[in-house]
């Protein structure tokens, strides 16, 4: 795959999750908005795979889709990419909007109730606008992830 499609991609993933976002806000069912909210979370960890795709293809690094793989294979490359290490950091941070992606995720593809920052949702509870004080919420992870994607293809594209 090319560089631009990898992009087309994960641009799509984003859309994808913005329209469904979008869509949760119009409907009056509770468990039609629960189902929307959860296909965008579905499309959002997907658009984030992209975003290492995309990063794993521009750098010819190897292993999966994981960042602590990637961080891997940038040290045996001798390397450094500043979205790697962003990401990383995120990772380790409890209150980071990635953390509250993949907690958010996880808890969806389990059928679990699961804990979004401090907040916990379950049915009837809706994920978009209760983020915690850190922000975390569906749209601000979608904020967050676009504006990732965005900072790494402009970086990029300096070089």
């Amino acid at each position: 795959m090319s560089g631009s499609s990898l992009a087309s991609i994960t641009n799509q993933r984003l859309d994808a999750a913005r329209r469904l976002l979008l869509q949760s806000q119009d409907v009056e069912n509770d468990w039609m908005s629960e189902s929307l909210e959860s296909s965008a979370l579905f499309q959002l960890r997907s658009g984030l795979n992209g975003l290492l795709q995309e990063v794993k293809t521009s750098y010819s690094l190897q292993g999966t889709l994981d960042i602590d793989a990637l961080i891997q294979s940038c040290h045996d490359k001798g390397i450094s990419v500043p979205v790697l290490i962003e990401l990383s950091q995120l990772k380790d941070s409890g209150q980071s909007w990635l953390t509250q992606l993949f907690t958010a995720f996880s808890a969806v593809l389990l059928c679990q109730v699961g804990q979004v920052g401090n907040a916990s949702y379950s049915a009837g509870t809706e994920l978009i606008g209760r983020g915690t004080d850190a922000g975390a919420s569906t749209k601000f992870i979608l904020n967050s992830l676009t504006e990732l994607v965005l900072r790494f293809r402009e970086d990029a594209a300096e070089y």
